[in-house]
């Protein structure tokens, strides 16, 4: 099986690190300054158990070079999408599957849903229906991402807790390309596990992400201080109680509470969510698909979110101002 990695990020590095010591040829598409550090170093991680590995992955900056792939992962943040279309076709063959590992509602959500949904297009994740047009929905597999994981430079990593995956096919079918990621990912250590209704997945873990990523960013603190904290605590119930309205609308059915949810989040303690490692490195946050996306689900199917909107325009006045305080959102 041949597997490309596209991004050098946190996930992205890990999932190169793990997955190298399996059976399948890896390949990790990186950025020339990435590839090049980490060819001449590999990926340096530590564990949650505080082991610290080196890895040496086969990367490249050159997608044309890896070749066609079984399965092409797609480590980047959701808004980094549409850059990366050019580096996915690269590596596509007539039975490529494409994983996008992304947090959030994908752009692929309303994919073989009834109406409302069915003919509508996420303009928080895909404004312009790139995404949609360019790459084939036969093709996808639905992932969702439960693991911990900072990035401390290029190539460098901390695996801080958790090792969940789940994968599922949008339609909700059994496919033989969700079951060769599983028994990949497994294979690699990982737990992994398909589904059946990968929506309902996305749903449970975006509970944690809309409620400790924002907040995170607007306050500094992990998501251990602001479960103890009552005040931010309260926010995120309440940001997890629009959202669950939201989903159950759209035939989500939840199978835990929001309080085991946020007690769930708490047990991650000091963790550095991803808003805000971007916040503090100046990068573009994902508030599109984790907050604006629940916004316009709600919008479309009749569902008030007023503290979704109005922490998202918190969040994106805040990424404007850090730093100097007069300074753009960096790309």
């Amino acid at each position: 099986m041949k597997v490309a990695i596209v991004g050098a990020g946190a996930v992205g590095c890990l999932l190169a690190a793990r997955l190298t010591r399996t059976p399948a040829g890896v390949t990790l598409i990186a950025r020339a300054r990435a590839a090049e550090a980490i060819s001449h170093d590999g990926i340096t991680m530590v564990t949650p158990l505080g082991r610290v590995s080196r890895v040496p992955v086969r990367v490249t900056d050159d997608a044309l070079s890896a070749g066609t792939q079984d399965a092409v992962f797609l480590c980047v943040k959701a808004h980094a999408l549409g850059g990366a279309l050019d580096t996915l076709s690269s590596l596509m063959g007539p039975e490529t599957a494409v994983v996008p590992m992304i947090n959030g509602i994908p752009w692929w959500y309303p994919l073989g849903q009834p109406e409302p949904l069915e003919s509508y297009r996420l303009k928080a994740v895909d404004p312009d229906g790139t995404l949609w047009r360019s790459i084939p929905s036969d093709r996808l597999v639905g992932a969702v991402t439960w693991v911990s994981v900072e990035a401390d430079g290029v190539g460098r990593i901390r695996h801080v807790d958790d090792q969940r995956f789940v994968f599922g096919d949008p339609l909700g079918r059994r496919t033989a390309a969700v079951e060769s990621v599983v028994e990949l990912f497994g294979l690699a250590g990982f737990q992994a596990r398909g589904s059946l209704d990968i929506r309902a997945d996305i749903w449970t873990r975006l509970w944690g992400s809309l409620a400790f990523n924002p907040l995170s960013a607007l306050t500094g603190a992990t998501p251990g201080a602001l479960c103890v904290d009552p005040g931010t605590r309260a926010v995120a119930r309440t940001l997890m109680a629009e959202a669950r309205a939201v989903a159950e609308r759209l035939g989500i059915t939840f199978t835990a509470d929001i309080e085991a949810r946020i007690a769930a989040a708490a047990g991650v303690g000091d963790f550095r969510t991803s808003m805000l490692q971007d916040m503090e490195a100046g990068k573009r946050l994902e508030v599109e698909a984790i907050v604006r996306s629940v916004a316009e689900l709600g919008a479309l199917v009749g569902v008030p979110t007023p503290t979704v909107e109005t922490v998202a325009a918190l969040v994106d006045m805040k990424a404007r101002h850090r730093g100097s305080g007069t300074a753009g959102m960096a790309a």
